[in-house]
């Protein structure tokens, strides 16, 4: 089966465009109006009786339109494709993405957040979730600590170019104020998690980016290869009794994965730029 956006590709490295609508006009649009006019010939019923030759030139045609751009064709097969769920063509079966955009089981956040808030704000007075309620981006999974202490750096909101990550963050257009980092805190996985719901809870961001497969787990609800849904824009919740809190999350690879392997910053990069395409930065 051939999926929509490997078809897509494919059909960007074709030049001008040209000839794409009447490819794809048996399968897809042979009920449009440009179609018949413009690929549809007339069909000539012989008559009994005898009558002069009629000149091809002088043929009564519907008014033939352009031939459809690579746009307009893309724009109808991808309508047509979540219509139908999948559309036969001359490359195959053609059916829908299949990205885990959406997982069954909510988040149970069951910690007191208040106890919480009161903990990381007694420690850093500098910081407080009131303050960078509704951000754009929390970015979570950094490193990971056991407890909170005045001596951990939990959480940072102030660019820093001196490290990738932060190096990261200023070309993704996010402003001090519009952004948090904190770190994975816990002795067992499940204080992990409530930490992390927990924060979450609190800042209600608009985003939440996952650092590599630690992260990427205890948010994603399963254990998952990151490299099958790194950069996928993923729709969870979290249920505090009958509240119901719901974030979105993008998971791409970690910062120190990057330093070890430089060649994996590109696609560190196009993750990000999807991040910043759903927050309007780009």
């Amino acid at each position: 089966m051939s999926k929509y956006q490997k078809l897509r590709s494919d059909i960007s490295e074709i030049e001008n465009s040209e000839g794409i609508g009447k490819f794809y006009s048996g399968a897809i649009f042979s009920q449009t109006s440009w179609y018949t006019s413009r690929f549809e010939k007339p069909e000539l019923v012989e008559s009994p009786v005898k009558v002069a030759e009629v000149k091809p030139e002088s043929i009564d045609r519907p008014a033939a339109e352009e031939s459809p751009t690579k746009v307009e064709v893309l724009t109808s097969l991808a309508k047509k494709v979540e219509e139908t769920g999948s559309v036969q063509s001359k490359f195959g079966n053609i059916v829908k993405d299949s990205k885990p955009k959406f997982l069954g089981s909510n988040l149970k956040l069951s910690a007191d957040t208040n106890s919480f808030k009161d903990l990381v704000q007694g420690l850093d007075p500098h910081f407080k979730f009131d303050d960078f309620k509704e951000i754009s981006a929390l970015i979570v999974g950094e490193s990971r600590i056991e407890e909170l202490n005045s001596e951990s750096s939990y959480i940072k909101t102030k660019h820093d170019n001196s490290e990738l990550l932060g190096k990261m963050i200023i070309p993704m257009k996010l402003e001090e104020g519009e952004f948090v980092r904190s770190s994975l805190v816990g002795k067992t996985d499940e204080e992990v998690l409530q930490n992390l719901l927990s924060e979450i809870y609190l800042l209600k961001p608009k985003v939440v980016i996952s650092l590599g497969a630690v992260s990427t787990n205890f948010l994603y609800g399963k254990k998952e290869k990151l490299s099958k849904i790194h950069g996928n824009e993923i729709e969870r919740v979290i249920e505090k009794g009958e509240e119901l809190i719901n974030f979105t999350l993008f998971p791409i690879f970690h910062p120190d994965l990057l330093e070890i392997n430089p060649s994996m910053k590109r696609t560190a990069w196009m993750d990000l730029q999807k991040v910043m395409k759903f927050l309007g930065k780009l």
